[in-house]
């Protein structure tokens, strides 16, 4: 058992808005598994909730970060009710994650993807001199409407936001 199960975010995943829930046999593996002992880690909470997330457990998911008053689990917090679409519970629980340090991370890779590629549908999250999940979010809710909202764009910055959260979370829970 190792961490390719959900680091980095297997292809197409996350889906940024009303995810499908994964099969019955990732959550058993996701949720029965120690991640603790596997990955040799202090906790395995945030891990568990945050792949649980990724496949689209989102109920299960909630109750994890619910349990969780760090800021890491705030933003886990924010990312699940983003996906189910609840946009302004979203951005309360991005205001108690604070300025997290993912997203200057964030910030940057976005902007190499930018360099990397068409602006289009990318230049609306560069706004400001810092990250702001309120763009992001916005993005979100108008995908969820099925307005035009880069779909692709939208996914691939939501799986450079997990793959620095989760990141971030494995690196914390290691020491």
């Amino acid at each position: 058992m190792t961490l390719d199960l959900f680091y980095p975010a297997p292809e197409g995943l996350p889906v940024p808005v009303n995810p499908p829930r994964g099969d019955d046999g990732i959550y058993r593996l996701v949720s029965g598994t120690d991640w603790s002992q596997v990955l040799q880690l202090g906790s395995d909470r945030l891990i568990r909730a945050g792949a649980l997330w990724l496949y689209g457990f989102l109920d299960e998911a909630h109750r994890l970060t619910q349990q969780d008053s760090s800021s890491e689990g705030a933003y886990w917090h924010a990312l699940v009710h983003r996906s189910e679409g609840d946009f302004s519970n979203a951005l309360y629980w991005f205001r108690r994650a604070g300025a997290h340090p993912v997203q200057a991370r964030l910030r940057a890779k976005v902007g190499e993807a930018i360099k990397e590629r068409s602006s289009e549908g990318w230049q609306t999250l560069m706004e400001g001199p810092r990250w702001e999940p309120t763009r992001l979010v916005e993005l979100c809710e108008r995908s969820s409407r099925n307005e035009p909202a880069h779909p692709a764009v939208l996914q691939e910055v939501v799986r450079m936001e997990y793959d620095l959260l989760m990141e971030y979370v494995l690196d914390q829970a290691r020491s």
